[in-house]
């Protein structure tokens, strides 16, 4: 049984060290108002521990502002360039890390900048008398330790003390913070809102639920006996907050089927939720920060909004489409066979890619009536607002999702 209710009562208990912000540039964009903190951590090991992160705050405010958790993906540290695309739009934004790790010398923590001086200890000036650092990244490979030894465990307890920290801080509106993750990020951001109902809004990248069910090998981790209790989906039932599933359609680290069955859960639970599979998006924290998709679906929750709703229903060789809004354009994505995934090249890189193409059919926005491919197996329909803005409907290949909703 995991609980994390002991930790929703812990005082941030704040530090801040000025000498490790961010007060230079990268590629063009100015850090001076990224400010590097630390904050308590879950007991491990019957010891306190801190987490390191980065905060950082719009230009210009008078009023308490909206704010995001930012959950950096697997290998990563907490990513400068993402806060600051977050403050561009108004809102405060945190970045912990959630693996135990602490710069070892003042340095801008931007993606692929400063990373190298990152280390899994509390260094000085960090260091503080009888805490130590969280365990550093297992995934869920320790998952047959006790639980609050688990790295994922200190994970999920690192984002829900970010959250105190947030709600704590009269800079920001408390009633209007989100959480959005990159990949491992997104994993852990989809377990978190099970748990933590505080949040606004959410947006998972590329991670999700239903790991378990999916093709690129991620399914053979979440399916070694004891990772069950890290099932998202396990908790889904109690999300009634407006999720949006963002994720790559050709995804080297996970298949869309997981994140359509995700957004099938949660939508039940607030109608605002969406999904949102990208073409040619790519892997990365700059491929997941770079679409304006999540920024908008913040805006429009916040500002009580109604997300457009789009379906699509295939029945024999027909698919009838609708968006509740002018669209763009809408096109068809299939795949002429079942899904499957191996190690091979793809997109120029070698890694655990699909092994069809997707093949791609435009529809009439002015009608709501299509005639399907004969061949097509795997299918999900595509709707491009008028402002840009995709929103797709669940990948439907319906036999393998119901045989695995059913383990």
């Amino acid at each position: 049984m995991i609980s994390f209710d002991d930790l929703f009562r812990i005082d941030p208990d704040v530090e801040y060290f000025p000498e490790y912000d961010c007060k230079g540039e990268y590629n063009g964009i100015c850090f001076h108002r990224i400010k590097a903190i630390t904050y308590n951590g879950a007991m491990y090991k019957g010891k306190p521990t801190r987490i390191f992160a980065h905060i950082g705050f719009p230009e210009n405010t008078q009023k308490p502002v909206p704010a995001v958790v930012l959950v950096h993906g697997g290998g990563g540290h907490p990513d400068d360039v993402w806060i600051k695309k977050w403050n561009e739009h108004g809102y405060a934004a945190i970045a912990m890390s959630t693996d135990g790790f602490f710069p070892c010398q003042p340095m801008p923590l931007c993606e692929g900048h400063g990373s190298e001086c990152m280390v899994h200890k509390l260094v000085h000036p960090f260091h503080k008398e009888g805490y130590i650092e969280t365990p550093g990244t297992t995934h869920i490979a320790d998952s047959d330790i006790p639980i609050k030894d688990q790295w994922m465990y200190h994970a999920v307890a690192s984002v829900i003390l970010a959250n105190n920290l947030l709600h704590r801080d009269e800079r920001v509106t408390s009633d209007r913070i989100g959480i959005c993750g990159i990949s491992w990020g997104g994993i852990i951001a989809a377990i978190t809102i099970g748990y933590d109902p505080r949040f606004a809004f959410a947006i998972p990248i590329y991670g999700s639920g239903y790991l378990g069910c999916g093709h690129s090998g991620l399914d053979k981790i979440f399916n070694v006996p004891g990772t069950q209790k890290w099932y998202a989906e396990k908790r889904f039932d109690r999300v009634k907050i407006p999720v949006m599933w963002l994720c790559w359609n050709d995804d080297c680290c996970f298949s869309v089927n997981s994140n359509s069955m995700s957004y099938q859960d949660t939508k039940q639970g607030n109608s605002n939720t969406c999904l949102s599979m990208i073409h040619n998006m790519g892997h990365s924290h700059s491929c997941a920060y770079t679409p304006k998709e999540s920024y908008w679906f913040a805006d429009e929750v916040l500002a009580g909004n109604r997300i457009p709703e789009v379906t699509a229903e295939y029945a024999g060789n027909t698919v009838k489409y609708s968006c509740s809004v002018k669209t763009k354009s809408i096109r068809l994505f299939y795949i002429t066979e079942k899904m499957t995934y191996t190690n091979r090249e793809k997109h120029g890189l070698r890694n655990t890619f699909m092994e069809q193409d997707w093949q791609i059919v435009d529809l009439d926005p002015d009608k709501n009536q299509a005639t399907l491919p004969d061949n097509a197996v795997g299918k999900y329909t595509e709707f491009t607002l008028e402002n840009g803005i995709v929103l797709t409907t669940p990948y439907n290949e319906f036999k393998n999702q119901t045989q695995c909703r059913q383990e």
